[in-house]
């Protein structure tokens, strides 16, 4: 499912604070370019260890592997100061795989985010509950 980098909406959420990253499909370009080895460190940690608001029934299949498809069904939060970016855990695969290369202030929020999990972490995601359909613990 496709949602344009740095759009406002994804399969889980939409507003002007939320920040859509990695939703690629084949019929669209994408970013292409190196990352940092410590940055997709960081992102494989946080996707290994995704705090999942919500689940979405069925996988996701990379559209650029032709002959034996990745997938994936779940997704990583990652809130920063001014945007919660919302990827799917293909983004590693993307990044890994494809050559693609994220939004500049996505790989900065990954470095900066918390542990998922943490309670920091859910501190930094509380001013933007309400881009989200899940109902935040107290």
């Amino acid at each position: 499912m496709y949602f344009p980098d740095m759009g406002e909406e994804c399969m889980v959420g939409a507003g002007p604070g939320l920040r859509a990253v990695g939703w690629l499909d084949i019929e669209h370009p994408y970013t292409r370019g190196t990352v940092e080895p410590a940055f997709l460190e960081a992102l494989q940690r946080h996707v290994k260890t995704a705090w999942a608001p919500l689940v979405m029934a069925g996988p996701h299949f990379c559209q650029f592997c032709a002959e034996k498809p990745r997938g994936g069904a779940g997704n990583v939060w990652i809130p920063s100061e001014h945007h919660l970016f919302i990827a799917p855990e293909l983004i590693v695969h993307y990044i890994a795989d494809h050559g693609y290369r994220p939004p500049d202030a996505f790989i900065e929020a990954v470095l900066a985010c918390p542990a998922q999990g943490s309670p920091e972490y859910f501190e930094r995601l509380r001013p933007f509950r309400h881009l989200t359909e899940w109902p935040p613990s107290e």
